[in-house]
């Protein structure tokens, strides 16, 4: 069996409560349970907030026994760690997509509006789940370095960002402008979360404002 632990090595240990050790099938029938399974704990979390999910519950709503699920997911702590990698990793790829466009000096502004309104609008993860999860991961200890680790990496590539269109900035003055960039990313899907779609380019277009005001000053 494929065991996953993302960049972090847990220890075995006879308490399921103390691992975010999870499995990942590669295809077939049991890679569609994963699946499925990820699919009905991100709707609980989207539709009722994380403290509604627990494993119980997302075994009868799979129609699967828990001992099924317990052979993918131990607790409800590497349910949050799958779905909170999987989230990052399309976050990683929407930002590969427009890298080139935001390292550009010519129509910033509006290079960052499309980065953000792709952001907001990643399929399966609404800003609503987005929220809940990334408070999920903030209040459990067993996966606070996963969070301290993607924290790490974006404030990282926004430092990049800054370098594309300031190679002069010093190293040692970029961390505070890349986590205010951070933080206005997150300012948005924030407030995305309790907006309608429709009012989603006017966030876009404010974080946008900010992120380029960071960048220039």
């Amino acid at each position: 069996m494929q065991r996953i632990l993302g960049r972090f090595t847990v220890g075995k240990t006879s308490r399921q409560a103390e691992t975010i050790d999870y499995y990942q099938p590669e295809k077939g029938r049991a890679l569609n349970t994963f699946n499925r399974i990820l699919e009905i704990s991100l709707d609980v979390i989207t539709r009722e907030g994380v403290e509604a999910l627990n494993t119980n519950r997302i075994a009868l709503d799979c129609g699967i026994n828990i001992s099924t699920l317990y052979h993918y997911f131990p607790n409800k702590d590497s349910i949050l760690h799958a779905l909170y990698t999987r989230w990052f990793e399309q976050l990683s790829t929407v930002a590969e997509k427009h890298r080139e466009d935001r390292h550009k000096a010519h129509k910033l502004r509006a290079a960052y509006k499309h980065y953000v309104l792709d952001l907001l609008r990643i399929d399966g993860f609404p800003p609503r789940a987005a929220v809940e999860l990334e408070r999920a991961i903030k209040t459990r200890k067993n996966l606070l370095a996963l969070d301290n680790d993607i924290v790490e990496r974006s404030i990282t590539a926004y430092a990049e960002d800054i370098l594309a269109h300031r190679p002069e900035t010093e190293e040692s003055r970029l961390p505070i402008p890349s986590a205010f960039m951070l933080v206005s990313i997150w300012g948005a899907i924030s407030i995305a979360a309790d907006m309608d779609e429709s009012e989603y380019p006017a966030i876009a277009e404010h974080c946008a404002e900010m992120m380029v005001a960071l960048i220039r000053h």
